[in-house]
């Protein structure tokens, strides 16, 4: 109803000649059709039969989905912030937040998009309130359970038998952007360092290294356990059953006794966006649409409404049984991280 309100005010002053026509002419059109992103392949897929369809079905608004990544869309935008050429956001955790401190997206509160009231509160303060986090994966330990039935149930664990050489192990490189969260960070927090204290991380790694392949994408990882050059390795519990229902029914994942390490997905306004963005957002908020883009991609999803069916709900890692970085520290540091991978190990 806020969005009708605004095109009838709008229209009724052209007609009296009270607005020029230019500045407004790009909010009618935002208020017809809004721009959305999304990560591509199966990602795009659920976007536009699910959060998309759903929008339009509530709205009449049509929405165009673009495809890409965080870094190249938050340019776009500050290119262009008087009229933004997106105006959903979906986001990692530190661009989220520096978003947020550049100006390139709004606070989010209930009024704007009820459905908020039902994800917990850390989905939200993990970004300050620049928005909220609707989806999430777990990295943690995915396996051949043909070639390996006694797996390791800690990270401690595995690497202590990849160094001992039980198996080889496939670990994600530096050219992989999850890596300092998913194994510096990860090994760091699980042999008594931290973010300013990689240490730890550095040595378990060189502990492995005679029995380590490593991959630059999340493709390659499968095919280091298909092909059998490994055994184990860090990945995401929703691309490990992804690939399960492919027919690869000897894979399968693990949550670690440490906790897996948290990976959210966030969405954001932009700045300068026309309102009816934020029922976009509240679609994406809303346990209906979550439920079923988590039927699709096998990953959890933060609306405490939902209720994934048996089979699904057996392969979600609960959040609360993760391990959640401290995302905003990230930032200034991970070009020493780098630095020091190349100077250390060097793949």
């Amino acid at each position: 109803m806020q969005n009708t309100t605004r095109r009838q005010i709008l229209k009724g002053a052209a007609g009296l000649g009270l607005l020029s026509m230019a500045p407004y002419k790009k909010l009618l059109a935002q208020t017809s059709q809004i721009t959305v992103t999304s990560f591509g392949g199966i990602w795009e897929e659920a976007v536009r039969d699910i959060f998309v369809a759903e929008f339009t079905n509530r709205t009449g608004v049509s929405a165009e989905v673009q495809i890409g990544g965080p870094s190249q869309w938050m340019s776009q935008i500050e290119a262009n912030r008087e009229t933004p050429p997106i105006d959903v956001l979906v986001n990692t955790i530190d661009l989220a937040l520096i978003a947020g401190e550049t100006g390139l997206v709004e606070k989010i509160t209930t009024d704007k998009a009820p459905n908020l009231a039902k994800i917990p509160q850390r989905f939200t303060d993990v970004v300050d309130g620049w928005g909220t986090c609707f989806d999430y994966g777990a990295a943690g330990l995915a396996y051949n359970r043909e070639r390996l039935p006694n797996p390791p149930k800690s990270f401690a664990e595995f690497v202590d038998r990849c160094a001992a050489g039980e198996f080889v192990a496939s670990l994600p490189s530096i050219a992989y952007s999850p890596t300092p969260q998913i194994l510096l960070w990860s090994f760091a927090d699980v042999f008594g360092g931290d973010v300013n204290n990689l240490d730890p991380a550095f040595e378990a790694i060189q502990r492995m290294r005679d029995n380590v392949v490593f991959y630059g994408g999340a493709t390659e990882f499968l095919n280091h356990l298909a092909s059998g050059e490994a055994d184990i390795g860090i990945y995401w519990d929703g691309r490990t059953w992804a690939y399960y229902d492919t027919g690869a029914t000897w894979i399968d994942f693990i949550n670690p006794t440490e906790g897996a390490v948290m990976n959210p997905v966030v969405v954001q306004k932009v700045v300068n966006s026309p309102d009816v963005a934020w029922d976009y957002i509240d679609v994406m908020l809303d346990a209906a649409p979550q439920t079923r883009f988590a039927e699709v991609l096998n990953y959890g999803v933060t609306n405490e409404d939902v209720v994934y069916p048996p089979e699904l709900a057996k392969r979600i890692t609960d959040w609360e049984a993760t391990r959640w970085p401290p995302f905003a520290e990230f930032g200034p540091l991970i070009s020493q991280w780098v630095d020091r991978w190349n100077r250390e190990i060097g793949t």
